[in-house]
């Protein structure tokens, strides 16, 4: 049996580097299909992706999803050049590849199957029923692929008097209540400024299918995850809901202050207007304070924080009368210093050149194929000690790895041509190439049951999500990235050394090199660490104009 030293020697530098990549995020080793569009579910799966899922996006051959031609505005291929991607695709489509599948056809519902041998999640958004007609609804596929977690994302959910109903963020932000409950007192109901529903449906999507595949270790079995926008918006009503339900009273709008504390909202100032956020009669009277009007804490209006909420009609204009003295720079720079509550108003070229956002990666650059300069895109909110999140592959093009994905699920390349002709396909191809990353080798997990049958085993496939089920291990599909010698031989001592390589916080190639160093090895001298840019740099990753890495 050889030791783990001669592994290493059998292992190019190449091959650790991808032997270290083999797992990136805390959900390395899950396989989602994507026959989402628009935002909620592309949202949902680049939140997956980012946290190391292996993405594969299904679009309609051509056309791609839609939120391709919500545009302008583009990203610029080069300064004052527009390119043919979206900026609105680009914000949700990272990290995923994609296949072009016309599932209309009965050989393009076949794709789709196959995909599914080895996919441990489906997410789609189509109206409820909409894939049925296609045989890739739920109630077709539970059977035969009973460890599936399927997850669907729709405006009013699988049952009630909506379900069969279309639905768009607007929509739900009118029959949600939120609209009611946004704008000022005497205006017209107003939707927020963001497309909240579309987003937190998608989060919430995300929520329920890391719980089934919680669920799923324990049981071994999928289910489906049915996730409405209008349950959730009723859920986010949260305490705006709660004042309602305590009384069974309608409330008013109070625009840009809040039903329950005051003051918490929009101040005028000498130069603009801040928020003022004092949420508590400590820093209420630390206010005071700063105002020079300790007077305040006598008054029997202001003094405590029902009083002020009470008589909210005299305290807001005379707190505006207040502010209105001075200039934003005052009030902020005083008020932080007192612990008060307190922010600036920033426009969009203010929050991305903001310090803290650019220190905490929320502004990366992905280098796109074709582009002159890398391209700034909105990083990932999710930050983990060891299993960081990875921008491995820039928003990709209509089908550009059709033919990639689906020679690694074992098509000929005489069958792919087969169905392109057929049009159940579209086999796309570009004069720029751009990122070739391999999928993980996955074997299905063949259960013989599906949820209508009790369930007396234990869990299958979560194992394969290292950091949340047993953070010391890879997942199983780790090892593939070596040659096959490898895994018939000291497989324990090379899964000791990959444990090492993931449990660091530090990057797994400067690790390993590291716990080598004492080690001689002259096959190993060219592998130099990776030099790390200094906190709150911007992060390029992906292929250059001309596709190399």
């Amino acid at each position: 049996m050889l030791s783990i030293q001669a592994h290493l020697r059998r292992l190019s530098p190449r091959d650790l580097r991808a032997f270290a990549a083999a797992a990136t995020g805390p959900l390395s080793g899950l396989r989602v299909l994507d026959l989402s569009r628009i935002l909620a579910g592309p949202s949902s799966t680049m939140l997956l992706a980012d946290m190391g899922a292996e993405v594969i996006k299904v679009e309609a051959p051509k056309t791609g999803d839609d939120t391709r031609r919500y545009a302008p505005p583009f990203l610029q291929k080069k300064e004052g050049e527009d390119s043919d991607v979206a900026a609105y695709y680009s914000s949700c489509n990272r990290n995923k590849y994609s296949v072009a599948v016309d599932f209309k056809k009965k050989e393009g519902q076949d794709v789709i199957k196959q995909l599914l041998e080895s996919s441990d999640v489906l997410i789609e958004n189509f109206k409820t029923g909409g894939l049925s007609k296609y045989g890739l609804g739920y109630e077709h596929l539970k059977d035969d692929y009973p460890t599936l977690i399927y997850c669907s994302i729709t405006g009013f959910g699988q049952y009630g008097p909506y379900s069969k109903r279309p639905a768009y963020d607007m929509l739900i932000q009118a029959m949600g209540g939120s609209m009611s409950l946004t704008g000022e007192p005497d205006g017209a109901p107003m939707k927020t400024g963001l497309s909240l529903f579309d987003l937190t449906a998608g989060l919430h999507g995300a929520i329920g299918i890391l719980a089934a595949l919680r669920e799923r270790s324990v049981s071994g079995l999928g289910q489906h995850v049915d996730i409405s926008m209008l349950d959730v918006a009723v859920a986010l009503l949260a305490n705006q809901g709660m004042n309602y339900l305590a009384k069974k009273q309608r409330q008013q709008r109070v625009g840009n202050n809040h039903p329950n504390v005051v003051p918490y909202q929009v101040m005028p100032a000498s130069d603009g207007h801040f928020i003022l956020t004092a949420s508590n009669n400590d820093q209420f009277e630390r206010f005071c304070k700063v105002a020079g009007k300790p007077e305040l804490m006598e008054d029997e209006r202001f003094n405590t924080m029902k009083a002020r909420v009470v008589h909210r009609d005299h305290v807001t204009p005379a707190l505006n009368e207040i502010t209105s003295r001075h200039t934003k720079k005052f009030w902020l720079s005083n008020l932080e210093k007192e612990g008060v509550g307190c922010a600036p108003i920033l426009h969009l070229d203010e929050v991305f050149e903001d310090p803290h956002v650019q220190s905490r990666d929320m502004e990366i650059q992905m280098n796109m194929p074709g582009f002159e300069e890398p391209v700034s895109l909105i990083g990932s909110p999710m930050k983990f000690s060891r299993t960081k999140v990875d921008y491995r592959l820039p928003p990709p093009r209509v089908g550009e790895h059709t033919e990639q994905i689906l020679t690694e699920f074992g098509f000929t390349a005489d069958k792919i041509q087969e169905l392109h002709n057929l049009g159940a396909i579209d086999n796309a191809k570009f004069e720029v190439s751009g990122v070739k990353r391999p999928l993980a080798k996955k074997k299905r997990k063949v259960v013989s049951v599906s949820d209508s049958h009790g369930s007396d085993f234990e869990g299958l496939t979560w194992g394969h999500i290292s950091s949340v089920h047993d953070p010391t291990m890879l997942p199983a599909g780790t090892l593939d990235f070596c040659p096959d010698s490898l895994q018939e031989e000291d497989q324990n001592e090379l899964e000791t050394l990959s444990m090492v390589l993931r449990s660091s916080i530090d990057d797994p190639v400067a690790s390993f090199v590291k716990v080598r160093s004492s080690m001689e090895d002259p096959l190993l001298d060219d592998l130099e660490p990776p030099k790390r840019p200094p906190r709150g740099t911007k992060t390029i990753v992906g292929a250059d104009s001309s596709g190399r890495r």
